[in-house]
């Protein structure tokens, strides 16, 4: 029978198959790498209508938060381009876009927040995570590039002229000394060489200078005086005649007005060594620094409060206040509309008081003048100080007088139901504000920031006074934490817990290790769980005991990063101080020899000491949302607990 008869295949052959499976394997694989390496060619005016509606046509249909701070200029640079894309190959950024965000990152660095919004550096940072994925990002993208290069142009160019070449619309002179006119922009050492880089400075702004929103003027006030020992160390402080040529300011005034206060940290204090002679000594990491007193007025009379609600009164009679419609964000140098709109408000409020003669005449663009109004109103409302009228100060803008009526009342109310001497010696924590002040005498001697109780674990309010400070104070955990948050931490890590402090105590006082049978202890009431004082203690190294039936203290803390927030509502009740051993300073220096280097020294290792004060100190938790200060400026707060009952001014 024949090789090729049917009847005698009884296998079929897999060689075609496998060669028909390889030819399809490696057409696909030819198509997939031909489509990764094909590039996606952006047609060549695909933007140019979303360019001329935005910068010719329409403005106001800007689709972006972000705005664009040199208009004309860019409409101009998009006018001579046809419209077209400039910082972008394709779909991607061009090598020459990336360089110049990379110039304007090194540009802005250390520098206020102001100068980082004119060049658009959060937007970038932001949307360049991912490359865009529409268009019109794309092009949103491309216009904020050109506005930014065209801001940091303008800023070198101002660097390289000479102080004489200026136009005088930029000139702001601050001072006249021997070599004439010092410009704002040229601080001492600068005016003879300007740096050509445009880094630092522009338009007569110091971009390096911190922001002082809650910086106070101090003098010395108190005498710190004689030495101590503790029996543990021979770190003693010396007295005044040693050391009070070089950081007192009392008969001293002239010296620190010509080079500044000394600095607050960094300082070199001078030390009395072991065979009496002064010598410079390091100072303790945990040290805040010199105390010095300030002199501001206090204030916050409930007369001073009935006289802006009468102003109030008039303003919302007078039908002259229009909300402001929404919009792109805006500050100095931008003109749109809403910008007259914006100032007849705060006109109306009182934060606008002319062109401050900055040579201002366009009612559209925002000049000088309106940007200082708008620090103004910004400090006045406790938003950060920045000039930039964004999201939050449109919404403090538009809380109609109406409402700010009805806040003042209730406030007055709540003014009124205090003493009207509050004494001569108090400290006020305003929880709205997230700020304390300590009172001598009607002048505000110390003020800091505070981190208040959470809404759901909202700071009372309450009228009591300080009876003890507690250096490197012990922590009795509240029952409520102790279940909810203590209890499973140390279950899952004892060791961890135990390092940082935490012990059972039982009913006789002992301390006893986290074993399971002490934690089932503890967890069903019959032990306490306390924290020994030391660096990792959640009261941190100072506690101010003020009695109260809530439990609440004032006390310091470890997490330091919370007092830089604009809102401070995360603790469970109790109040967190930014300066306590300022604090501590201010209260026991008038009853004996207390001063900065005694504290320094109690606030280090473990040890707890407690001291009792002899004066009486009262303390006022105050809920105020509105207050008229010792500057006689009219001030609002977010309603952070809901106790006004108005819904527009808990945003």
């Amino acid at each position: 029978m024949s090789y090729f008869n049917p009847e005698r295949r009884t296998r079929k052959s897999p060689f075609p198959l496998l060669i028909l499976g390889s030819l399809c394997v490696f057409a696909l694989y030819y198509a997939f790498s031909a489509n990764q390496k094909t590039v996606p060619v952006l047609p060549a005016n695909a933007v140019q209508p979303h360019l001329i509606r935005w910068l010719v046509d329409n403005p106001e249909s800007w689709p972006s938060q972000e705005p664009i701070f040199n208009h004309a200029a860019v409409r101009r640079i998009y006018e001579r381009t046809d419209y077209r894309l400039l910082w972008f190959d394709n779909y991607r950024l061009s090598d020459t876009a990336l360089d110049l965000i990379q110039q304007l990152k090194a540009t802005s660095s250390g520098t206020q927040s102001m100068v980082d919004y004119r060049y658009h550096l959060g937007h970038f940072d932001r949307t360049l995570r991912d490359a865009p994925q529409r268009l019109q990002m794309a092009a949103v993208l491309d216009v904020l590039l050109t506005d930014a290069f065209v801001s940091y142009a303008r800023d070198t160019q101002l660097d390289n002229l000479k102080p004489r070449m200026r136009p005088k619309r930029d000139i702001t002179p601050v001072s006249t000394l021997e070599g004439g006119f010092r410009l704002a922009s040229y601080p001492a050492g600068r005016q003879t060489s300007p740096s050509p880089s445009g880094r630092q400075y522009f338009r007569g702004y110091n971009r390096g200078a911190t922001s002082g929103s809650n910086s106070d003027d101090r003098g010395d006030g108190i005498d710190r005086s004689r030495h101590y020992s503790s029996g543990r160390s021979s770190y003693r402080a010396v007295p005044r005649s040693s050391y009070g040529s070089s950081y007192s300011t009392r008969g001293n005034t002239s010296r620190f007005a010509a080079g500044g206060l000394p600095p607050r940290n960094g300082y070199q204090p001078y030390l009395r060594s072991e065979n009496g002679l002064p010598s410079v000594g390091r100072v303790p990491e945990n040290s805040e620094g010199p105390y010095y007193p300030g002199n501001d007025p206090f204030g916050n009379d409930a007369s001073a409060l009935r006289y802006e609600l009468d102003r109030y009164r008039q303003i919302a009679a007078s039908g002259r206040w229009r909300p402001m419609p929404p919009g792109p964000a805006m500050t100095i140098g931008a003109k749109h509309p809403h910008v007259a709109l914006l100032r007849d408000m705060l006109t109306l409020y009182g934060d606008y008081r002319g062109y401050y003669g900055y040579g201002g005449g366009e009612r559209d663009k925002f000049d000088r003048g309106l940007h200082e109004a708008v620090l103004r109103f910004q400090e006045r409302h406790g938003l950060k100080a920045d000039g930039i009228v964004g999201r939050e100060t449109r919404k403090r803008l538009n809380l109609s007088p109406t409402a700010r009526i009805r806040i003042i009342e209730n406030n007055i109310r709540r003014r009124e139901a205090l003493p009207t001497q509050l004494g001569e010696r108090f400290i006020q924590v305003n929880i709205p504000a997230y700020r304390l002040k300590y009172v001598e005498n009607d002048r505000v001697r110390l003020a800091m920031n505070v981190v208040v109780g959470k809404p759901q674990h909202a700071t009372p309010e309450i009228n009591t006074r300080v009876s003890r400070v507690v250096f490197n104070p012990t922590w009795t955990v509240p029952r409520s934490i102790l279940v909810k948050e203590i209890l499973p931490k140390a279950r899952a890590n004892p060791g961890g817990m135990q390092r940082m402090g935490y012990r059972v105590v039982n009913g006789s006082g002992d301390h006893l290790p986290l074993t399971p049978q002490n934690l089932s202890a503890a967890g069903q009431g019959s032990f306490l769980m306390r924290q020994l004082g030391g660096e990792e203690n959640i009261l941190g190294r100072v506690k101010f005991e003020i009695p109260n039936t809530d439990e609440i203290y004032l006390h310091d803390t470890r997490a330091r990063s919370l007092f830089s927030l604009t809102e401070r509502a995360y603790s469970h009740g109790c109040i967190r101080l930014e300066n306590p051993r300022h604090l501590a300073e201010a209260l026991l220096g008038p009853e004996g020899d207390w001063d900065q280097w005694r504290i320094d020294q109690l606030t280090v290792g473990d040890e707890t000491t407690e001291v009792r004060l002899k004066e009486n100190v009262k303390v006022y938790i105050t809920y105020w949302t509105s207050w008229v200060d010792g500057q006689g400026r009219l001030h609002f707060r977010p309603d952070i607990y809901g106790k006004d009952g108005l819904a527009a001014n808990q945003f």
